[in-house]
């Protein structure tokens, strides 16, 4: 099985994941759009920024179990890697929806 939870790698992701959204509530009101609520924006970071690392964590792990080398993230430098790949493209998309304006009330 390709998720076992006594590998201290995704326990890390894991604490990784919740120092990243802890530090988001210090980062988010300074990086928000000026039109955008304080509160709105930290939704709006934490949930793009979990969906992201998620879909990136899972895609990666599929694919290293279809291939067979799930072994590979053993290596302390490789988890490390593999948590970059994760986490940074995560933050990047957090960051771009967090700064685009809020869409305008729609009128009927």
């Amino acid at each position: 099985m390709i998720f076992h939870s006594e590998n201290p790698m995704y326990i890390t992701a894991l604490a990784l994941w919740a120092a990243f959204l802890i530090a988001a509530l210090f980062y988010t009101p300074r990086a928000r759009n000026p039109r955008t609520r304080a509160l709105a924006a930290y939704l709006i970071f934490s949930a793009v920024f979990t969906m992201t690392s998620f879909v990136v964590f899972a895609v990666i792990i599929a694919v290293l179990g279809a291939v067979g080398q799930s072994h590979v993230l053993a290596d302390p430098i490789a988890a490390a890697a593999f948590l970059f790949v994760v986490f940074v493209p995560a933050l990047l998309v957090g960051r771009w929806q967090l700064r685009k304006p809020p869409h305008p009330p729609e009128q009927p």
